[in-house]
Formats: structure tokens, C-alpha cells, sequence
């Protein structure tokens, strides 16, 4: 994915495919980096979370801080590009808005991932075993754990669980 620079910080920019990306998408891209952590805090519970998602939780604070200060993405702060030099008051206000939408992609994925406890234990069972798995196998494990042929009326919910379960 390219990169580019956000108050002086590396952060994940719209690919050469996308002319541009929406709030949503960048949302999303946070969730899935506040995946690792969650997952942690979740089978080995809050005292035995390891340093493993750092890598994760610097891309997450990079891209928010990116939303924040570069995109306008920000109620709080409102549609402006903030500079580099910005004065102490307005960097204190970026980070607690960085801080809010961190906070709200942790808590968005742990609901995620109690939701779907079972498949997400299969799948780490077949990712110890096998250790990278295609994607035609990793359908193959979850589809115990959700709906084989969707009827008509569950459509637009198994669109919506797809949203979910989506990887960007």
C-alpha cells in the first residue's frame, strides 16, 4: 500500500486505484488494525496482551492522526488541513480526537469478535496448524458459522455482515 506523510508521519494513503477514499473505508482500515489487540485482550484476557499489535497500533494512530490533521475527518476539529506547526492547543485537540477514534475502532471490533467467538477460535486453530491459509480455506472453515444459502429476507443483514467481516 503507498504511504505518504501525515504531520511529519507515515500514514496509509489512498491506492493508485482510488482517486479517493471515503470516511467510511478509512474507518474500516482502522478496525482492522485495532484487530490484533482486540483478538489478545479478548482469548488471553488485559493482563496478558503482548507487544505484538504494536506494529498495528502505530499504522491505526498514524492513519486516525492523518484523518484528523490532513483529512478534516474530524467533528471535534472540523474540516481543516492542520499544518505541521500548529500551536500546543490545537496538537492537544488533535491527539484527543485521535485518541476518540482509536477508542471507538477498539470497542467496534471487540463487540465484532465476541459476535463471532467460534469462528474467529476455527480459524486461529487452522492458522496454528497450517499456518497460512488461502482464502478458498478460510471460507472453507467459516462457513459452519454462518448462513450456507441466505434466504431473500436475510439479504441486506448478510450484506451487512459481510461489511463487517470485511478485510481492506
Amino acid at each position: 500500500m503507498p504511504r505518504g506523510s501525515a504531520l511529519g508521519m507515515v500514514t496509509q494513503l489512498p491506492s493508485d486505484d482510488e482517486s479517493s477514499v471515503s470516511k467510511k473505508q478509512l474507518l474500516a482500515r482502522l478496525d482492522v488494525c485495532m484487530g490484533g489487540r482486540a483478538a489478545e485482550e479478548l482469548v488471553f484476557g488485559q493482563d496478558h496482551i503482548t507487544t505484538g499489535a504494536s506494529s498495528d497500533l502505530q499504522t491505526a494512530t498514524e492513519l486516525a492522526r492523518y484523518m484528523v490533521a490532513s483529512c478534516g475527518m474530524s467533528d471535534t476539529i472540523g474540516p481543516i488541513h492542520i499544518k505541521e506547526r500548529a500551536g500546543a492547543d490545537t496538537l492537544s485537540r488533535i491527539d484527543a480526537e485521535v485518541a476518540k477514534l482509536l477508542r471507538e475502532a477498539y470497542d467496534r471490533v471487540k463487540v465484532l469478535l465476541k459476535k463471532h467467538e467460534k469462528a474467529l477460535h476455527a480459524l486461529a486453530r487452522a492458522l496454528l496448524e497450517h499456518e497460512t491459509l488461502k482464502a478458498e480455506e478460510i471460507k472453507q472453515i467459516l462457513l459452519p458459522y454462518g448462513e450456507a444459502q441466505p434466504s431473500a429476507d436475510s439479504t441486506e443483514h448478510q450484506q451487512q455482515e459481510d461489511e463487517e467481516l470485511a478485510l481492506v
